[in-house]
């Protein structure tokens, strides 16, 4: 079946996010951080992220699922499947820079985990929020619905978490959690969990969260600055609006494409409706894990199948409008949709010889007919023709709808 577009833009994840990480590659040892560098280099190739870019622009968010694939590297380069778990408690302050410095200036602990909870796009596309029972305050971590989401992640994020509440509240007063929940199943080294966090850990749990008395949520920080916190609230403010922007390209993208489909697409010509480069347009779609012809080809396909399925059009006609210069560049490959293309040449098949010459000869236009006054070529009457279209027309339809 032909496939359709996403609908919303893959997630972005900031570079901050890997700060842990490149300090327990480094505390591996120099031939550790070699090979962790030959296999980044390898990853950037391949996703089309040159690393001089990252260079040239501190702020380069990567891809979710490139991020995913970095971090399955490193759990191999380490030869540790704890890593995630151990890197997450090699967080320093200031690993999460503007992210960090705005949670951490709140005046207590129960601010500081709200003030996450709307902030956290910044690193990465996740909720966090609070809930309270009692005695029992739950501070409960999940990655945005749609996202995959490896069990070694939730282990980086609740480890990371935890560390950097560590490092910023008062130690003056503060109490252990309660218990650290995991919705994942316990690992082979869930014995490592405990030790790490001073609290049990429970694994199976409906959420992922970490448990601590609610009157934590008093526990004053140690950075608390309500004047600096109002400046970086306007500052991520701003950045989140820039992030809602940019999260957005590949739509703003997609729309330029469908304005010049019928004049065939250019990359060029979408890039200069966008206002932006072409190489530039390619850059920035590729952070997004896509490309141009993976857009455009997407939209095509979903233009394609509407026009067969609800219109009366012609193959010519159908990829006329699509801006393909041949009707059969319009065919998709039978290895990759099977189906549909039996079902186009079944369709295609049936229709009499003088519609099919008609329709690829005459283009956008069905009035070009100069045979009979019915607008058949052939030496029927244009009765018989007429009769057989609409019965094709009629089971063409039937087999793309279980198509």
């Amino acid at each position: 079946m032909i496939d359709e577009l996403q609908a919303d833009p893959p997630s972005t994840v900031a570079l901050t996010a890997f700060a842990p990480f490149l300090r327990l590659i480094e505390e591996s040892g120099p031939a550790t951080a070699a090979r962790a560098i030959e296999h980044t280099e390898s990853t950037f190739a391949r996703w089309g992220l040159p690393l001089a870019d990252l260079e040239a622009d501190p702020t380069l968010r990567l891809p979710y699922g490139m991020v995913i694939e970095l971090m399955h590297d490193f759990v191999a380069i380490v030869g540790d499947p704890a890593a995630p778990l151990r890197a997450g408690f090699k967080l320093q302050r200031g690993d999460y820079e503007l992210l960090e410095y705005l949670c951490t200036t709140c005046a207590t602990l129960g601010e500081t985990i709200a003030c996450l909870g709307r902030y956290y796009p910044l690193l990465i596309a996740a909720e966090y929020e609070l809930h309270l029972e009692n005695d029992r305050a739950e501070a409960r971590f999940r990655l945005t619905s749609g996202l995959d989401a490896p069990d070694f992640l939730y282990e980086f994020a609740m480890a990371s978490n935890f560390t950097m509440a560590a490092l910023h509240i008062a130690p003056e007063g503060a109490q252990l959690p309660l218990e650290i929940c995991f919705s994942h199943a316990p690992p082979p080294y869930a014995e490592l969990f405990p030790t790490l966090f001073f609290a049990p850990t429970r694994f199976g749990c409906e959420h992922n969260a970490l448990v601590f008395p609610a009157a934590m949520l008093e526990q004053p920080m140690r950075d608390a600055d309500s004047l600096l916190h109002s400046v970086l609230t306007r500052l991520a403010d701003q950045e989140l609006a820039a992030l809602a922007s940019q999260s957005a390209f590949p739509t703003k993208v997609r729309d330029a494409i469908e304005a010049e489909l019928a004049a065939g697409a250019a990359l060029d010509a979408v890039a200069e409706r966008l206002h932006i480069s072409a190489s530039g347009l390619r850059s920035r779609l590729r952070q997004h894990g896509t490309t141009y012809s993976a857009l455009l080809d997407g939209l095509r396909r979903e233009r394609a199948k509407h026009a067969l399925r609800q219109t009366q059009l012609s193959f010519a006609e159908v990829a006329h409008d699509l801006g393909f210069a041949h009707p059969p560049a319009l065919k998709p490959s039978p290895r990759e949709y099977p189906r549909p293309q039996r079902t186009f040449e079944r369709v295609e098949a049936g229709i009499p010889a003088c519609r099919r010459s008609a329709a690829s000869s005459a283009g956008p236009s069905r009035r070009s007919g100069t045979g009979s006054a019915s607008g058949c070529r052939c030496s029927c009457s244009g009765t018989s023709c007429a009769s057989r279209s609409l019965r094709v027309a009629v089971r063409a339809r039937r087999l793309l709808r279980r198509a």
